[in-house]
């Protein structure tokens, strides 16, 4: 029964990129297939040990199936060390500023404080900003910004639409 899912998945993955098939059922192509198969599933999620079911729905642009190595995940991006040029400690990403159309416009980062506490967010494009990943590779190890500490602390503290609303309801 794995065998003939984890078959399924293969020849569906393979037929949905492109490649044609032909189903074979002689004992010779089953350990080929069973080669095959073992080697498709350890490039698929190794969350799941089990093949996914036959109706489940196919990996497209909607429905994608894991992150690109060009991807950063935002819980790893929040929170983040930012540093400046040189190395010196800025402060942490708090927030991001997400557009309508999904991407990335800005990072709130909190600069001084002590943690968390007495600290001013500033928001910077999120162009600005130079990701480095971990050694490892698969999260962030801290992010550069071209602007020491005391340039950010120079510069106008960000207010969100809800402060910015609230504002307006304290003064009417």
């Amino acid at each position: 029964m794995m065998f003939a899912r984890l078959s399924f998945v293969l020849l569906v993955t393979l037929a949905w990129s492109g490649v044609a098939l032909a189903q074979e059922t002689s004992a010779s192509s089953a350990a080929a297939s069973s080669a095959a198969a073992s080697s498709a599933a350890a490039s698929q999620d190794t969350s799941n040990t089990a093949a996914p079911a036959s109706d489940d729905l196919l990996a497209t642009l909607v429905y994608p199936r894991r992150q690109q190595a060009t991807q950063w995940l935002g819980l790893s991006l929040i929170g983040a060390k930012v540093v400046s040029a040189n190395g010196d400690a800025v402060g942490r990403i708090a927030n991001l500023i997400v557009d309508e159309d999904g991407t990335v416009a800005s990072v709130i980062i909190e600069v001084g404080g002590l943690l968390g506490v007495g600290g001013k967010n500033v928001a910077v494009t999120y162009r600005s900003l130079k990701i480095a990943r971990n050694q490892a590779g698969d999260a962030i190890d801290h992010v550069t910004i071209a602007a020491t500490k005391d340039e950010l602390a120079r510069v106008a503290a960000f207010k969100s639409l809800r402060q910015q609303m609230a504002e307006v309801r304290a003064r009417r």
